[in-house]
């Protein structure tokens, strides 16, 4: 399938990056307001460039629009190239308000074309290796996940100096306005949603802890840097997602069920560890009292969550970023593509990306929401495989 790129920034390298893992897609062109940085990028990375957005949707061989802009754009970029009659794959948020991205998803699905948003981690080996744990039963009935998506204080880093590989500044403005939440929350939000179905209810509160971050605040000031969503799903599941700018960088998920623990140590690695232990957090074995002494021993060990069986990960040889995230940014549009050319439903359906947009947006502006808050939106169950 042959796609066109709007938003040449940052994370647009990394989409690029990974791009050679997938052979059935190919690069119209890209285009950015930014006629600088459009050139910047499209000359690094040896593709054609639009001069307008206009001329990229007037281009027939575009079939899907990935849609990379800041989040602020994303209804009016997406919008623009369904009415054009392409399919979209956006970043996060699919909008920035609920009503915007229901309208997206309405007219997507007037049009028979396929509208989807980031983050695609679901598709990682580690998420599907611990989804399919829970599936097949090996914690037995699951009763609570613990997600974190601490990113430490990283307004207090060198982030003035952070440049994509063409040369991209980091972009610390939307990464402080936009809020972490909205940034970051889909992360986990996606793979608790796959595992459990559509969240019934969701109680959260969010909060601004640090007004200075190292850039001129905008008019409002920046929005919030902190929050804990709790959120019920069917059959009792009840989980407890926390976004962060200043605790430690931690990206664990812990699940727990009556006859297991499970815990993935880094939702921002497709491979990372996946480590089952028994329904109190300990390595199991058959060797009487071994998980006793195992238990004992690891509480003076950093990795502490490293020991148990480790699940095996599906074969994948990916190109991947090394810093910050070892994620394939172009598996999503990928996948979809691959799904729109067999006739199948694509693996994260307009429906499933705007709960998780709704929800992430109740978490970011908790204040503004009724607590506890039922999502007007919900999706079919996918499958895990």
């Amino acid at each position: 399938m042959r796609i066109a790129i709007v938003g040449c920034g940052y994370v647009a390298d990394y989409y690029m990056l990974t791009l050679r893992n997938h052979p059935n897609l190919a690069v119209s062109g890209a285009f950015d307001r930014k006629s600088d940085r459009l050139r910047e990028f499209t000359t690094f990375h040896k593709i054609p460039a639009y001069d307008s957005l206009s001329a990229l949707l007037a281009d027939t061989s575009v079939e899907m629009v990935l849609n990379l802009t800041n989040p602020g754009s994303h209804y009016e970029i997406s919008r623009a190239a369904l009415e054009s009659g392409r399919h979209v794959y956006s970043e996060k948020p699919l909008a920035m308000t609920i009503e915007d991205a229901e309208d997206l998803v309405r007219i997507a699905a007037e049009r028979g074309l396929a509208i989807t948003a980031a983050p695609c981690s679901i598709l990682g080996e580690a998420a599907l290796a611990a989804g399919q744990a829970i599936q097949n039963g090996r914690l037995g009935r699951v009763r609570l996940a613990y997600a974190e998506m601490e990113d430490s204080m990283v307004f207090r880093e060198r982030f003035h100096d952070w440049r994509s590989p063409s040369g991209a500044p980091w972009p610390a403005d939307d990464e402080f306005a936009v809020g972490c939440t909205l940034e970051h929350a889909g992360y986990y939000l996606t793979w608790l949603c796959a595992f459990f179905g559509p969240a019934q209810e969701i109680t959260a509160f969010s909060a601004r802890l640090f007004d200075q971050k190292g850039v001129p605040a905008p008019k409002g000031g920046w929005a919030g840097d902190f929050s804990v969503a709790c959120l019920r799903f069917a059959d009792g599941v009840v989980a407890r997602l926390t976004c962060g700018l200043a605790a430690p960088k931690d990206r664990s998920l812990h699940v727990v069920g009556t006859e297991g623990t499970l815990t993935v140590t880094d939702g921002w690695n497709y491979r990372s560890g996946v480590w089952l232990r028994d329904p109190e957090g300990r390595p199991m074995s058959r060797i009487p009292k071994l998980p006793q002494a195992f238990g004992r021993i690891e509480r003076y060990l950093p990795g502490r969550h490293w020991l148990g069986e480790r699940l095996p990960l599906g074969p994948n040889r990916a190109v991947t970023p090394g810093y910050p995230s070892r994620m394939d940014f172009s598996r999503g549009p990928a996948a979809t593509a691959e799904a729109l050319r067999a006739g199948k439903p694509v693996p994260m359906p307009a429906d499933f990306a705007l709960h998780i947009t709704e929800l992430a947006l109740v978490a970011q502006d908790a204040a503004r929401f009724p607590s506890p808050y039922k999502p007007r939106t919900a999706f079919a169950p996918l499958p895990i495989n």
